[in-house]
């Protein structure tokens, strides 16, 4: 044999030996590295155990939950929350906490750019006064059926395999819901207001007659107007939710009131004044304050003629 065939065996076989160690050895050890750098930070915590999580926006405004009774509860005031959202997110983050996490950068400059710095979501997960666990929600991923995820004090970048833009729309928290009636279920509906008080029922008359009218006269009124009404106010729902205070409010000064009433039912909605182009509404039997809008402030303000 020959030196130039021999070293070709050799070369041959160097680079035969690099590619067994690449795929074989080193794939492994890469593996196995990346394995544990994405081993899950947050595996160690209970979902069940949590009781507030707070998330803090791009611009610093940190939106809280916190747990009380077994339910959670919102700003302002420990509000009432849309029980299928924050349902869903115990679900998520008990999925996140059990999630294999994949590395999607090792890149530090690569966090910029899935939103996993100042633009990302910043969540904390508390047991009582205790931290127990943080993170930075992303963008979501190419895939749309993943997220990237980080943390402040960590380069790497890794991926979720969930998305949670519903579950952290911090402002479909709370709960909205003003009334949540069934129009069968009311017999009597009463308006109060600068001109006087209005009162329409359908309790049967003398004769045993059941229809709607107005409690001073027995002349009918027109049922589906009546009913249209009630359709459009029995699942009253606010436009967004003011700090619970009076002042500046004009609730103590009411331009109008309107009451629900049937068999073991009696709602009062108190209208006040104007913000912007919302107005101010109070729910007497709670004592919450509501923002409505100008439309549906029309459908409340209702006169006899426009049920005839």
């Amino acid at each position: 044999m020959n030196k130039k065939n021999l070293t070709l065996i050799i070369v041959l076989a160097f680079l035969a030996l690099a590619a067994y160690l690449y795929v074989g050895p080193y794939k492994n050890w890469q593996g196995k590295r990346q394995t544990a750098d994405a081993r899950n930070w947050l595996a160690a915590i209970n979902m069940s155990l949590v009781d507030k999580i707070a998330a803090t926006d791009k611009d610093g405004k940190t939106h809280t939950l916190t747990k009380i009774n077994n339910e959670w509860k919102t700003e302002p005031n420990n509000w009432p929350t849309e029980k299928i959202i924050t349902d869903s997110l115990d679900e998520k983050l008990t999925n996140l906490t059990k999630d294999e996490l994949e590395i999607a950068s090792f890149n530090k400059d690569n966090k910029e750019k899935f939103d996993l710095t100042n633009n990302g979501l910043r969540v904390k997960l508390f047991q009582g006064d205790k931290e127990v666990g943080s993170f930075i929600i992303g963008k979501i991923g190419s895939d749309y059926a993943s997220t990237y995820i980080g943390r402040s004090d960590d380069d790497r970048s890794y991926r979720a395999h969930d998305t949670y833009v519903r579950a952290f729309d911090v402002e479909s928290w709370r709960d909205n819901t003003i009334l949540n009636l069934e129009t069968s279920a009311i017999s009597a509906i009463e308006w109060q207001n600068a001109a006087g008080k209005l009162e329409i029922t359908n309790q049967p008359d003398k004769r045993g007659e059941t229809y709607w009218h107005a409690s001073s006269t027995t002349v009918k009124l027109n049922k589906e107007k009546v009913e249209a009404f009630l359709n459009s106010v029995v699942k009253l729902e606010a436009s967004d939710v003011p700090e619970q205070t009076i002042v500046g409010t004009e609730l103590d000064k009411p331009t109008a009131q309107l009451s629900l009433m049937g068999q073991g039912i009696k709602e009062t909605l108190i209208l006040g004044g104007k913000k912007d182009s919302e107005y101010y509404l109070q729910k007497q039997s709670t004592g919450q304050i509501f923002l409505i809008t100008e439309q549906n402030k029309k459908e409340l303000e209702k006169q006899i003629k426009d049920f005839q």
